[in-house]
């Protein structure tokens, strides 16, 4: 593989992984403002017929959609979700050379 290849590759893999951000995002805004939607009316909901229905219907597109959120992050996120490769092989070195320095 030649430079310009690998170049190219690592930008195709960058478009992706922004790519995938962005519909991360949008996905999050859209559940923010629905989840906002969704409170307001658990707050004006009034005593009827219909009101366990309705607030079954709440619950469940909270609970069910923040599962797709989290199931989504995860997907979006997970090179990087708590303890990269680089954060570790980072740590290791801070520690390393914290190390050595107590030993001289």
């Amino acid at each position: 593989m030649t430079d310009k290849e690998k170049e190219e590759f690592f930008y195709i893999e960058a478009q992706k992984k922004v790519h995938k951000l962005r519909w991360f995002y949008i996905h999050l805004a859209g559940y923010v403002v629905v989840l906002g939607l969704v409170i307001w009316n658990l707050i004006i909901i009034e005593d009827t017929a219909y009101t366990d229905s309705i607030l079954a219907i709440n619950y469940s597109t909270i609970f069910i959609w923040g599962f797709f959120i989290v199931f989504h992050a995860i997907n979006t996120f997970k090179e990087r979700l708590f303890f990269s490769k680089k954060w570790e092989a980072k740590k290791l070195e801070e520690f390393l050379g914290k190390k050595n320095k107590t030993w001289e």
